[in-house]
């Protein structure tokens, strides 16, 4: 993987930031505009840079917010097919299961979210919202 050079990955990161301002106060359009533009910003192919996994996450986690599943699927599935991630890399597969939990298909979502919990030995919902664990926890029972 090579480093994404310092300038662009702080122009990236400022356009994240203002992003989730927008949606803050509610200004969706300008979010998703903002979140979109840092994502083109990522020079192709966009899962060689050392930030990618954060930058993926950044963009799924505002499409989420927004509710825009499919869009978050589709960016995660390409990393998951892209043979970019180490067997350890638990927060793309935990992700996921945020996304599927969000729209309501909660078989998929403890679906994924037992993959992550098993590399990660429970540690991807440790600083997540507390309603995911509860979720995952009573699930099965």
């Amino acid at each position: 993987m090579e480093n994404l050079p310092i300038d662009l990955r702080d122009k990236i990161d400022a356009l994240y930031i203002s992003a989730y301002k927008a949606l803050e106060v509610k200004n969706v359009d300008i979010a998703q505009e903002k979140a979109e533009e840092a994502w083109r910003l990522l020079p192709e192919p966009k899962f060689d840079w050392d930030v990618t996994l954060s930058f993926v996450t950044g963009i799924c986690k505002m499409y989420r917010e927004l509710s825009l599943h499919e869009k978050a699927h589709n960016i995660i599935n390409e990393l998951l097919d892209s043979d970019h991630l180490n067997d350890y890399d638990d927060g793309p597969l935990f992700l996921k299961g945020t996304l599927y939990f969000e729209q309501g298909e909660f078989k998929q979502a403890y679906e994924w979210f037992a993959k992550a919990n098993s590399i990660s030995r429970g540690r991807c919902f440790v600083e997540q919202p507390k309603k995911y664990k509860t979720f995952f926890n009573e699930y099965n029972q």
